[in-house]
């Protein structure tokens, strides 16, 4: 049934296309060509904004993957100084920008870590929110 079907199709429309005129072919010919190059602008300008979106993306991360790295080299700076307790300070890096936090024993302790915290490399400021215990 359905090759029966399928043969009717074909039959009609050959029927059908024997029947179009000269400039009906050439009317359906430059139709066919605008409508590809239009899919074909369109698929170009597709692949462009996905080759930007690609590349923006790619350099978030690549933010990310320094501050990451950034935060993890002041961290094994300040577990490496036995002066400081490292364990009581969290560090925050956004954009290469440090953020220190917690609480310790002196004030001492506090700029020590701000200290070392800026000595690492990649580092671009220290904001110390070190609290000292009373």
């Amino acid at each position: 049934m359905k090759t029966l079907q399928a043969l009717i199709l074909a039959s009609l429309a050959a029927l059908v296309l024997s029947a179009c005129s000269q400039q009906e072919e050439n009317d359906t010919r430059e139709k066919a060509q605008s409508s590809l190059e239009q899919a074909t602008e369109a698929t170009q300008q597709a692949a462009s904004d996905a080759a930007d979106y690609t590349r923006e993306t790619a350099e978030r991360t690549g933010d990310f993957l320094s501050d990451s790295a950034i935060t993890a080299r002041v961290k094994t700076a300040l577990f490496e100084a036995d002066q400081v307790s490292a364990g009581n300070i969290n560090v925050e890096t956004i954009n290469g920008h440090v953020v220190l936090s917690g609480v310790v024993a002196t004030s001492e302790e506090a700029e020590l870590a701000a200290q070392l915290a800026q000595g690492v490399e990649g580092v671009k400021s220290v904001e110390n929110d070190i609290e000292v215990q009373e």
